[in-house]
């Protein structure tokens, strides 16, 4: 008989993002970094995700990566890590206009337990080797 394995309650998801600032041997790109960090810590609204991201002050790159979360939008955290993303985003927009002028990337990928839930936002100058989305079956016997 088939049984279906047990999980924990509620709907959970893999999720991760990078934001990254590209051109590592422009000086303007390096203060672009710094800029966004300073606009990201100076708005509450971006508190909770800031705790919780990895910041490579080396490489101008803040990541964040979860595994088996409720990714929930009424969730605080969730909401904070959208809007961090939402502020690269717009930073994005406004290299297209001319208003910023650094090169900078974000991907956002979430996988949800369905096998047709999935989630997948680049904009930027970005490359998709730095975010994947696989999904395996992976056996004890291969």
């Amino acid at each position: 008989m088939w049984r279906k394995k047990e999980i924990q309650m509620g709907y959970r998801s893999d999720v991760a993002y990078t934001i990254r600032f590209v051109d590592d041997h422009d000086t303007n790109n390096e203060q672009s970094f710094y800029t966004f960090l300073a606009e990201a810590k100076s708005n509450p609204k971006y508190a909770l995700a800031l705790k919780e991201v990895a910041i490579i002050e080396g490489r101008q790159e803040i990541n964040f990566n979860a595994e088996d979360v409720k990714w929930y939008e009424s969730y605080a955290d969730v909401d904070s890590h959208m809007a961090l993303v939402g502020l690269a985003e717009d930073w994005v927009r406004q290299v297209c206009e001319g208003t910023l002028h650094c090169r900078l990337g974000v991907i956002f990928m979430r996988v949800g337990e369905d096998t047709t839930d999935t989630e997948e936002r680049a904009n930027g100058d970005y490359e998709w080797s730095w975010i994947q989305i696989s999904r395996q079956i992976i056996t004890d016997w291969s």
